[in-house]
């Protein structure tokens, strides 16, 4: 059976909001699933039609949503769209096996012309203490 209700409350963050039924009664849970897919943002004040379920924990939802509206605005009249959804994290780039080859090749081209002339240096100054006992 379908209600007809507004949309008292909507947290655009959060996905969810609540329809006060006009047949009177306990507002209602909504999801943003149960919306149409029409690429409009939930409005409060919104009137709808809906159908109502019993949820696991005992209290009721609307679902199957549907907008009533008398007339549409203009789409210059009509309010900037927001997302619903957090954006979707940006996908981090794997590094290639040959950036890696490249960096361990540097890494070894430092640590050989840093390397040496240390050990060179440790060895002569051991001999220098050896010869100096």
């Amino acid at each position: 059976m379908r209600f007809e209700g507004t949309l008292d409350s909507w947290y655009a963050e959060r996905g969810h909001g609540m329809v006060r039924p006009e047949q009177g009664g306990e507002p209602l849970f909504v999801h943003v699933s149960a919306f149409p897919m029409d690429g409009q943002v939930p409005q409060e004040g919104e009137r709808i039609s809906f159908e109502v379920v019993s949820r696991s924990d005992g209290t009721k939802q609307a679902v199957r949503l549907q907008r009533l509206q008398a007339h549409r605005l203009p789409s210059q009249l009509r309010p900037a769209r927001m997302a619903s959804r957090p954006p979707r994290p940006i996908a981090r780039r794997r590094t290639s096996p040959l950036t890696w080859m490249v960096l361990v090749l540097l890494a070894l081209g430092v640590g050989a012309t840093v390397w040496p002339p240390a050990s060179q240096a440790i060895a002569a100054k051991e001999s220098a203490q050896a010869r100096g006992n």
